[in-house]
Parts: C-alpha cells; structure tokens; sequence
C-alpha cells in the first residue's frame, strides 16, 4: 500500500495551505527519499520553491512534473530538461546494441526454416484440430440449443449477453481453452491445424 505523505502532514498540521494563485503548497522530503515519511523529513513549501530546490539538486525529472503542476507551457516543459534525462527514464545508453542485432540465432529466428519450426511447435500446442474447429463453427451455425438463461440480459457492462458469448463460455468449458479462443475459431480467425 502507498503510503500518501500529503496525508501524514495534514493528519500532524492540519490542512496543506494555498498560495495566491489557490495552488495548493507542496510537500517535499528534506532528504530527497521519498519513502522516508518521517513527519521530521516533511515540509510544506510553495510549489515555485519546491521547483526550485529540484532544479539546484539537477532533479530535472521532478522539476518537469512540478512545472505541470503549475500549468507551464510545454516548450518551458522541454526547456527545463536540456537534453539532460532523468537516471532510468527514456533513451538508451550509447553503445548499447539494439534487441535486434548481434543476438545469436536472431537471422535464424526470421529466416524460413525458423518459421517452420514455429509452425510445428504450434501445431503441437494446438488444442483443437480443423475437425474439431469445424464441428465449433457447424454448432455455432445451427445455433445449438444453451442452456445459459443469461443470454439476452445486460450485464454490468451495459452491453446484451449474446448468443455468441454463451457458445464460446460453453465450449471453452468443453475443450479446456478460453472463450477467446472458441470466439476466434467462430470467426474463422484463428490459426487452426
């Protein structure tokens, strides 16, 4: 559970006050650590101040995301960071290879022969074959008799049970698969053996 340190200040203090704009203040850990919410730790500063103690410490991350707090335009936005990222947020380190390149076995992974192991290690996971899928698609069509009294009422959603959603519920039970998977098979969108 997230502990919300705004609500330990106010729980000591009292409410966060605002300033002349009606911004309400901030409240910022002296010791940079934000899982430090230790009533000691906290202070409630104006937001203009808070901003500015994050961008003497070079915390241009926090800085833009208290520059939208006070609704600064997007290219001040964009002024603050300088090129500089924020540690872990966005980019890649130079010299970093790309996912793509230099893995072993990635040209292997894309040829053709590569595709057709895919394709037999597929066919081997595959549940239900074409007779099976075709008998599904049959049912489907004649419109089999369920016994779901759901069909037609409307869920929590707002959207009408349908027929189409009972078949797949019940034949996902028939065949251990998901619903979503008898719902493809309908729909002829399914890779099927």
């Amino acid at each position: 559970m997230k502990i919300n340190y705004r609500k330990i200040w106010e729980n000591y203090y009292g409410k966060i006050p605002r300033d002349k704009d009606e911004r309400p203040y901030e409240i910022h850990h002296k010791d940079g650590n934000r899982n430090n919410n230790d009533i000691n730790n906290l202070i409630c500063i104006p937001i203009k101040e808070h901003y500015d103690i994050h961008y003497q410490q070079g915390d241009y991350g926090a800085c833009v995301m208290i520059a939208k707090r006070m609704n600064l335009p997007p290219n001040y936005l964009s002024e603050i960071q300088k090129g500089v990222k924020r540690p872990g947020i966005g980019g890649v380190k130079k010299g970093t290879i790309p996912w793509n390149k230099g893995i072993k076995g990635y040209n292997i992974f894309f040829s053709e022969d590569g595709k057709n192991k895919r394709m037999e290690a597929a066919k081997k996971n595959c549940k239900i074959k074409d007779d099976m899928a075709e008998k599904i698609r049959n049912d489907f069509n004649e419109k089999i008799e369920l016994s779901n009294e759901q069909i037609g009422k409307v869920m929590k959603n707002g959207k009408i049970f349908s027929y189409e959603r009972a078949f797949s519920l019940h034949y996902s039970k028939l065949y251990d698969v998901s619903d979503q998977y008898i719902y493809r098979i309908i729909k002829g969108k399914s890779k099927i053996v």
